[in-house]
């Protein structure tokens, strides 16, 4: 049986939580494959650990003799190309153990590629974060700095070098597919030697749609609400209470991490507006998945998202969604250019009200149908499905990648 483990350099718990997505979601799928596998994670362990995790130290996922001594036939490592994982990948290539590396984010948050829309995210990720215009143009300020200081050059240039380890770079999204071409390009001209596939966001298999689970006329949203730069409860808030307001029919679903300006803002809703709006905290993914299989939209504020994975588990139970028209949030962009997406064309509470309104719409006139949406994206992000691309991408490379020098 081939042996196929996958990877994240984090400490994270082990529980029924983590295998719901990423290292532990493709690990379980590539047992369902018919491989032998387990996730590589940091020690120590925690009380909830199941079975399926090998714990390693730091000082062993950085040796090529220790992965050598797994005996692997390969390693999917999910992670975010970061500068300080390199040791890592360095460790996996110099084992002559197949890599995939797959990949978060859009590719594209280089202000040397693209300064003005990456200033555009900035100043919006600001938006909920400072208190008054003077307050935020100086947190903004300071930000853009920091990006164009960081990222701009050896940011981006360290995250090229950290690919080159690689023997297959697997992508979410086409956006951040382009993002990495033009990044590898830059610093490695046409001849870059990155191996980079679009691969998609694997998701679990338990997200699909049930055909017996009617929609309803329903909005959700899920996000972690106490990150108030990417997942701007401000704006949720502001925005729900307005599409709420006009429609009396109308119910949303709230989950994620209940902050208190969130529970406070609830409490202060009329009550007819309070039952319609549900806000339910975190809860299992067997929970958001029901409540995703009555929604007709998903919607997300955000400033920037890698995916986000709640965006495609949404899409796989037939909803639609609404987000701002970004390059920033790559993942509601393919769904827009599916036509499985109403996207805002300013950052304002009526542009959002305005794309939930078409959105709305197109639902009651019947021009958006649930089973075709959920048969698309089930399609392309079932976590088999995703692992059957990566694995063919690094059988079709080479078996044993040359180790660039660092």
């Amino acid at each position: 049986m081939s042996r196929w483990y996958t990877c994240a350099p984090a400490n994270f718990v082990g529980d029924e939580t983590f295998f719901w997505r990423d290292s532990g979601l493709l690990s379980r799928g590539l047992q369902k494959l018919g491989y032998e596998s387990k996730t590589v994670l940091l020690a120590p362990g925690f009380e909830g650990d199941l079975p399926g995790i090998v714990r390693a130290e730091p000082r062993e996922l950085e040796s090529s003799l220790w992965w050598r001594e797994q005996n692997l036939d390969g390693v999917i490592m999910v992670a975010w190309g970061r500068h300080r994982d390199t040791p890592v990948v360095r460790a996996i290539a110099g084992s002559r153990t197949p890599l995939v590396l797959h990949v978060d984010g859009s590719g594209a948050g280089y202000p040397f590629f693209r300064n003005v829309e990456t200033l555009k995210t900035l100043w919006r990720a600001e938006l909920d974060n400072a208190h008054g215009p003077g307050s935020r143009s100086v947190q903004f300020l300071k930000e853009a700095f920091t990006q164009a200081v960081k990222l701009a050059l050896r940011h981006s240039y360290l995250k090229y070098r950290h690919l080159r380890y690689a023997t297959v770079v697997t992508l979410q999204t086409p956006t951040s597919l382009e993002g990495h071409r033009r990044l590898c390009s830059m610093f490695g001209g046409k001849a870059h030697k990155v191996n980079l596939q679009l691969a998609g966001y694997p998701i679990s298999p338990k997200c699909v749609m049930n055909p017996s689970i009617p929609k309803e006329k329903r909005i959700i949203a899920i996000g972690r609400w106490e990150d108030i730069r990417q997942k701007r409860p401000g704006v949720l808030m502001s925005v729900c209470s307005e599409i709420a307001g006009r429609h009396k029919d109308l119910g949303v679903d709230i989950f994620g991490s209940t902050t208190e300006a969130l529970a406070k803002w609830h409490r202060s809703l009329p009550s007819e507006l309070r039952e319609r709006i549900r806000v339910h905290g975190k809860q299992p993914g067997e929970v958001v998945s029901q409540a995703m299989q009555t929604a007709q939209i998903s919607f997300f504020p955000s400033a920037y998202e890698g995916g986000p994975q709640a965006l495609f588990e949404c899409l796989a139970c037939g909803a639609t969604t609404v987000a701002l028209d970004s390059p920033d949030l790559p993942g509601t962009r393919w769904a827009a250019d599916c036509h499985h997406a109403d996207l805002a064309a300013r950052d304002t509470t009526e542009a959002y009200v305005e794309a939930l309104e078409r959105g709305l719409q197109k639902w009651q006139r019947a021009e958006y149908s649930a089973q075709q949406i959920s048969a698309l994206w089930f399609e392309r992000t079932r976590a088999e499905n995703v692992l059957k691309k990566m694995i063919a991408a690094a059988q079709a490379a080479s078996v044993h990648t040359t180790v660039p020098i660092a």
